[in-house]
């Protein structure tokens, strides 16, 4: 899942509380993201339990520099097995036709 910035809806402090319920509801419901500001500033964001689950785990592999650099090296390595699709394409056509 992609995070964009204006995928989220920005809810002053003051509204957030008066409406908490339904702001609850379209996190959980239609998982939205809900920026709470104060002052005109992002204060705080509800985001879905899933998605903050995914935060932590993503956080805890990244600050494991060995999963890191397992994680470079299996990139590369695939990498070096990439074949250009207009290649497979072509492959795969004279396959079939013949």
């Amino acid at each position: 899942m992609v995070y964009t910035h204006w995928m989220a809806r920005f809810v002053p402090v003051r509204e957030f509380r008066q409406d908490l319920s339904a702001h609850l509801d379209a996190v959980a419901d239609q998982r939205e993201h809900v920026v709470v500001t104060r002052n005109g500033r992002p204060a705080a964001v509800l985001v879905p339990v899933d998605e903050y689950e995914d935060l932590e785990e993503t956080a805890e592999i990244l600050s494991d520099p060995a999963t890191v650099a397992a994680i470079v090296e299996s990139l590369s390595a695939n990498r070096a097995d990439d074949i250009d699709f207009n290649d497979w394409l072509s492959a795969f056509t004279s396959r079939r036709t013949s």
